[in-house]
């Protein structure tokens, strides 16, 4: 019997442990950029929103609009004001939250909705509450140096951005 007989006579594997093959299509740098404007603008409407409150129930001086800006931030954090500190911390904590449940969990946040996205992991399943994690983590290096590690997904050719590759996920468009 020749050794092209006993691999034919042998049963298929069950389509369960079969590897199946998922076919996505990258995000797009502009849509993925989209994304990312109208996550911020949410996250900056509710982290003003809250300081508003807590500069109203504090008794300290809300700036004008002209005042409004990263160095009114900056200027408050070197001189230690609790206002800026609290700021800082509440945008930090308010980002990692909303990254840890909604991308981590859910595989898309507000602005991936709205743009027709949503981020896997390299099993092509929702990324998982360690991964979001991960992800946010991730994404603060990517920015830190001018933005170069999110800039990176113009240049790859699985358009992943370098906190996609630590994190090993993926930004596709939802179909």
């Amino acid at each position: 019997m020749s050794l092209n007989a006993n691999v034919a006579a042998m049963p298929a594997p069950p389509a369960a442990t079969r590897d199946r093959v998922l076919r996505v299509q990258a995000a797009t740098f502009s849509r993925r950029a989209l994304a990312v404007a109208i996550d911020a603008l949410l996250l900056t409407v509710i982290v003003l929103g809250v300081l508003f409150v807590c500069a109203l129930a504090l008794d300290v001086k809300v700036p004008t609009a002209l005042e409004l800006g990263p160095d009114l931030l900056v200027a408050g954090m070197l001189d230690r004001s609790p206002m800026a500190v609290g700021a800082v911390g509440l945008i930090l904590g308010l980002a990692a939250l909303y990254n840890f449940y909604m991308t981590g969990l859910l595989g898309q946040t507000v602005g991936l909705r709205v743009c027709g996205l949503r981020v896997i992991s390299t099993r092509g399943t929702t990324p998982g509450p360690a991964r979001g994690l991960l992800r946010f983590l991730a994404i603060c290096l990517s920015v830190l140096p001018a933005g170069l590690g999110w800039l990176w997904c113009l240049f790859d050719r699985e358009r992943r951005a370098l906190h996609d590759h630590l994190a090993g996920t993926y930004v596709i468009f939802d179909r």
